[in-house]
């Protein structure tokens, strides 16, 4: 009898271990496409505008997260340029011991062959309507954190911090709307480092405006305009969670745009019309 009860709890264990590495492997083997749907999904909450991955890889033990042709669409209809960034690879290293605290850290983050299409109708432009998307729900995010300031237990929510991001061969393309789009222009945008260091750390929202942030402020800058544009961009509501980011990025842009629309003058200045051009040369440039 007592056999019989040894046999049948060496079954059970048995049985649960069976499941446990059936579980594990299933993770191993499926995280990749999950974590490509959840991103599909939740990066439009955050952009406003659809976004699609050709290929996410995670090595969970490694804490390495790589994806692959991340493409963030224009917003609505009105645009007819391709898209408006594509992110070739972004390569991202995590520190997998803090996976399961408050703030995750990230010890460098990159982002290579960035290309952007900065499509105005002079009115507005794609980028712009992306980031004040982001802008919208910084600002929701931000009043929702101080109602909730009473119950900090329950309002505890995942932040970030971030080493280190570097962009490198960034592309800009300047297109006026329903014209033919342009070679895209090679700048320079500095890296962003310390993200998120003091206690409360960065949300996944203002990381994603930091980012937007600088990619604008250098768009802008490519299309001729000056750093009070740039910042007028940026916006107020913005200040906070662009700071430093865009200070470095405008520093970059500075010089590396300045080159850059030199070099391609009269295309530019035919995309948008002479008048405009004489009267932004014509500008005080400030810091």
């Amino acid at each position: 009898m007592a056999k019989s009860k040894t046999g049948l709890i060496f079954k059970i264990i048995l049985g649960i271990l069976v499941v446990l590495i059936v579980l594990v492997v299933a993770v191993l083997f499926f995280i990749d496409p999950l974590a490509k749907n959840a991103l599909e999904k939740g990066a439009p909450l955050i952009l406003g505008t659809n976004v699609s991955v050709e290929r996410i890889h995670i090595e969970p033990l490694n804490g390495r997260v790589e994806i692959t042709n991340l493409i963030v669409d224009n917003p609505g209809e009105s645009y007819s340029s391709e898209y408006a960034i594509k992110l070739g690879d972004i390569i991202a290293d995590i520190d997998i011991n803090t996976v399961l605290k408050d703030k995750i850290r990230i010890e460098e983050m990159f982002l290579k062959d960035v290309n952007v299409v900065y499509e105005t109708n002079v009115i507005n432009s794609n980028l712009q309507e992306i980031l004040d998307n982001v802008k919208k729900l910084d600002t929701a995010e931000k009043t929702e954190k101080k109602e909730d300031k009473t119950d900090d237990k329950e309002s505890k929510e995942k932040t970030l911090q971030v080493d280190l991001i570097e962009l490198s061969s960034v592309g800009v393309t300047v297109q006026a709307k329903g014209a033919a789009a342009g070679l895209p222009i090679k700048v320079t945008i500095d890296p962003m480092t310390n993200l998120g260091t003091d206690e409360e750390g960065i949300t996944p929202v203002g990381l994603t405006l930091r980012i937007l942030g600088a990619i604008v402020t250098t768009a802008i800058k490519t299309a001729g305009g000056s750093v009070g544009d740039a910042a007028a961009a940026i916006g107020d509501a913005a200040t906070d969670a662009v700071a430093g980011a865009t200070s470095a990025a405008v520093d970059a842009a500075n010089s590396a745009v300045n080159d850059a629309t030199n070099a391609v003058g009269g295309a530019i200045k035919g995309l948008f019309g002479g008048k405009k051009d004489d009267a932004a040369e014509a500008q005080p440039q400030g810091n």
